[in-house]
């Protein structure tokens, strides 16, 4: 591929000096590969009749300048292959691996994406710039994410979108789901615990996260299915 693109550069100069160099390139480089590759041999003996400038269609993508990236991928596909080295960082494969044991489709649901900041001056902390750039500095993670879910933390997030769902054969969901109208859904049993220890009147309950205070009759009970 490198002898190919190096016989493609000596005929785009179009320098008579140069395309005698490019035939001798090719007798060296190309033509004792011309039974592996018939296709590419033939494109470049091709090459020699027509100019960048007057080139058909077939002859578009040898042109290209785009073919340097191409070899720098092959460049380094060929050198982790020699290396047994993955194409992902190993420290991308190890985190991946703890990340799918715990993503949910919740994590990367609309619904994550649109909870308000963990903080309340993060809107005014978003239209701060950086000293002498006009940058601003990355939006802050859903409310509640920080230190509780990796999966939703800003670090992480982008991280884990690719990574398959955490698989469990056993659920762990509380039986007595509860909605509050705060969106939240928490077991009763819970509710009641957590209103008892705050020292509630009966008959209310509180939002563990929020700490927002409902009356039993604003509950909805919560079927999984």
């Amino acid at each position: 591929m490198l002898r190919y693109q190096q016989y493609i550069e000596l005929v785009r100069t179009q320098s008579e000096t140069k395309m005698m160099d490019a035939i001798a390139h090719a007798k060296k480089h190309l033509v004792p590969f011309r039974t592996v590759y018939p296709a590419e041999f033939r494109q470049a003996a091709g090459l020699l009749a027509f100019d960048a400038d007057h080139r058909p269609d077939a002859y578009r993508d040898l042109w290209s300048p785009d073919r340097w990236r191409l070899l720098a991928d092959l460049f380094t596909d060929t050198h982790n292959q020699l290396l047994a080295l993955p194409a992902a960082p190993l420290l991308h494969i190890a985190l991946s691996s703890g990340l799918s044991a715990l993503k949910t489709p919740a994590c990367h649901s609309p619904a994550a994406q649109q909870r308000p900041s963990a903080s309340g001056t993060a809107g005014a902390a978003t239209t701060t710039t950086t000293a002498g750039t006009d940058r601003a500095p990355p939006a802050a993670p859903p409310a509640g994410a920080a230190g509780v879910c990796p999966i939703c933390s800003a670090e992480l997030n982008e991280l884990a979108r690719g990574v398959p769902y955490a698989h469990h054969s056993k659920s762990h969901v509380e039986h007595d789901l509860r909605l509050l109208p705060s969106g939240r859904v928490y077991g009763q049993r819970r509710l009641d615990e957590h209103a008892r220890k705050a020292g509630l009147a009966p008959g209310q309950v509180k939002d563990p996260t929020t700490g927002e205070v409902f009356s039993l009759d604003k509950l909805k009970k919560v079927f999984i299915t």
